[in-house]
């Protein structure tokens, strides 16, 4: 196979494997790794085997072509239907971490499952997830809020 036939080779299965990493496999890995090492692959072939002119072809145009692909895909009705156009507001009932949790500090409440170490309680009268710190509680057994850590209420049982 001639050199040149090799680096347009490697430049498209370089921008197949960017183009499946972007559409099909989410997040950067495998296929990304290997379509940037194909590219790059692509480029140092074509500077060494072919010409310097040859490879600043090659790199200019795999600049020019990954940024056409960030300015065109984003518009496609393709990547219309991968992206997620959700929106998480309050009147769709999404709540943001609640500040009031740290006032739970030291209140005592009843175990409404086996907390083994996770389960339900009622603190307040209202149910809360709650864990404890390795210890199995059993279920209508009195707790107390120990801790708050962001939204995890850690307890123990009442003594």
């Amino acid at each position: 196979m001639p050199i040149s036939v090799m680096v347009i080779a490697l430049f498209i299965i370089g921008f197949i494997l960017l183009l499946i990493e972007a559409i099909i496999i989410p997040g950067f890995g495998f296929a990304g790794i290997l379509g940037i090492v194909s590219l790059a692959g692509a480029c140092y072939t074509a500077f060494n085997s072919l010409s310097p002119l040859a490879g600043t072809v090659a790199t200019i145009s795999a600049i020019i072509i990954t940024i056409t692909l960030v300015k065109i895909l984003p518009k496609t009705s393709l990547w219309q239907k991968i992206r997620l156009t959700s929106v998480e507001n309050k009147n769709m009932g999404y709540q943001v971490a609640r500040i009031e949790l740290t006032a739970l500090i030291n209140k005592t409440g009843k175990a409404l499952t086996m907390l083994r170490p996770s389960g339900t309680a009622l603190i307040d009268n209202k149910r809360y997830d709650v864990l404890t710190d390795g210890e199995f509680i059993e279920k209508n057994e009195s707790i107390v809020v120990s801790s708050v850590e962001g939204n995890k209420i850690m307890v123990k049982k009442t003594t």
